[in-house]
């Protein structure tokens, strides 16, 4: 898929929702959380929001592709975190790299997916960060 002029869409949707995940815990502070769910339920949510990108505009919507590709590039950034403190810097900085010129190339369905799951990781990481010192 490629775009004439670099689209909007998605590298800030992907983002944004991811962001507004990582805030959703912190949030509701005054439930009980058993297991220090600050980063597990926002990539559940990432997760159960997915299949939504099946339904993205042309000349990516329409493909299953997308969907499988984000959810293995949102996996292949969630894990190594789990071991790995600094994997966070790494996966943002490669999404922004992949932001400058993904756009410019004819990549399949798939690649485009890897994109749109490291954005939305990317804003998880950073909605985090946000939300534990902020609010």
């Amino acid at each position: 898929m490629k775009w004439d002029e670099p689209p909007l869409w998605p590298v800030v949707v992907p983002t944004l929702i991811g962001f507004f995940a990582a805030c959703l815990p912190h949030l509701f502070d005054w439930l009980p959380r058993p297991w220090g769910w600050a980063l597990v339920v926002p990539f559940m949510i990432l997760v159960l929001l997915s299949p939504l990108l099946y339904f993205s505009p042309k000349p990516t919507g329409g493909r299953i592709g997308v969907v499988i590709g984000a959810n293995s590039a949102m996996l292949l950034a969630i894990i190594p975190q789990i071991f790995l403190f600094v994997w966070f810097i790494v996966v943002i900085l490669f999404w922004i790299q992949q932001s400058m010129y993904v756009w410019k190339y004819n990549y399949p369905p798939f690649r485009v997916g890897t994109w749109l799951g490291l954005g939305a990781v990317s804003g998880l990481f950073v909605g985090g960060f946000f939300a534990h010192f902020t609010l």
